[in-house]
């Protein structure tokens, strides 16, 4: 049967020994000399928002502050991701925007990597913020090595997830499944460095996926490991240039999401609203008119905000907002940043 699936016969066999092998007495003891809980899919601590993937974990392995579990579910997340190998400059940044969102009161997810990661978490910890760490290894594993006192510091003011059973060791293929946990459970992603192999586009490009909205920090056009950045503000994500207004920005656009208020409704007289439209001192909202040609368009299939601007002739601002109203609406989403469909 699992090579009928596509499992190699190696890989099948391994698989049926280890089923074989599986004692739940042994399961539950490892779990409690570990001090390791673990929240299965379904349970009322299980965060809903691992449901919106295609394959959520069965369930997760949890160290640290459990209790964090329950205030997960009823405050604001931004995931806060970057290169390994960080400058000066990308430390300093993370710094800055991690305790931004912290000071707001937003809880700050990672991945425990060295660099933008281990920073983000530190800056958290300083302002007393929510933390949390999301493993590509078992929650009993300290990868890095480095990290061990940031990790004993997690243990006890933060809290560790895994969907990898403990003991767990890192590897090539544990860190890719990984990132879409932190795409997921963010209601955010914010990426301050990283060049375009990065696995924290990776993160952003499963965000994206998911109608999550990706914030992304500008660095020098000429430095590898800005490239990543560059790239996706150039395809659309939103910029993250000053800390405090970058909070703004992510309260305003996961507001919807979260369900703490309604997007506003389109003028109702079309036509009335021409570009740069200003209406009481603020931009106009486009009419029903211009909305329903973008609609349209994307009936046909997913549209990019140039090509959308080239197919009907209006101005790329003029697009761009009319989306953000679709959006907000909940009319169309974004398939990767830049790129929209209509919504099912």
């Amino acid at each position: 049967m699992l090579q009928r699936c596509g499992l190699q016969a190696a890989s099948a066999a391994r698989f049926v020994e280890a089923r074989r092998l599986f004692c739940m007495a042994r399961a539950r003891a490892l779990l409690e000399a570990s001090a390791v809980d673990f929240v299965h899919y379904g349970s009322a601590l299980y965060p809903q928002a691992l449901t919106h993937l295609s394959f959520p974990p069965a369930g997760l392995f949890v160290r640290g502050q459990t209790a964090l579990l329950h205030a997960l579910q009823r405050v604001p997340r931004v995931t806060i991701v970057g290169t390994r190998k960080a400058t000066v400059y990308g430390l300093r940044v993370t710094d800055a925007f991690a305790c931004a969102f912290a000071e707001a009161g937003v809880a700050i997810l990672s991945g425990l990597a060295l660099g933008v990661d281990g920073q983000a978490h530190r800056a958290a910890l300083a302002k007393n913020g929510i933390t949390v760490a999301i493993l590509g290894c078992g929650v009993d594993v300290v990868y890095p090595r480095r990290h061990h006192r940031l990790y004993d510091a997690l243990l006890n003011q933060g809290m560790l997830i895994s969907e990898l059973p403990p003991q767990t060791p890192p590897s090539r293929w544990t860190f890719p499944q990984r990132n879409r946990l932190l795409a997921a459970l963010g209601d955010a992603v914010l990426v301050v460095e990283g060049s375009c192999t990065s696995g924290a586009l990776q993160t952003a490009s499963e965000a994206a996926s998911l109608g999550r909205p990706v914030f992304a920090v500008p660095g020098p056009v000429d430095v590898e490991s800005s490239s990543g950045c560059n790239r996706l503000l150039y395809e659309g994500a939103l910029p993250a240039v000053e800390p405090r207004e970058t909070v703004q920005d992510f309260m305003e656009e996961t507001r919807i999401a979260r369900g703490e208020r309604s997007g506003p409704a389109p003028c109702k007289i079309p036509g009335e609203w021409s570009e740069p439209g200003v209406c009481g001192g603020r931009p106009a909202l486009p009419g029903v008119e211009q909305c329903g040609t973008v609609l349209d368009l994307l009936a046909s299939g997913p549209g990019s905000v140039e090509e959308i601007a080239r197919r009907t002739g209006m101005s790329a601002r003029q697009v761009s907002v009319i989306l953000s109203v679709l959006e907000l609406e909940g009319a169309v989403r974004q398939t990767r940043p830049g790129v929209y469909v209509r919504a099912p």
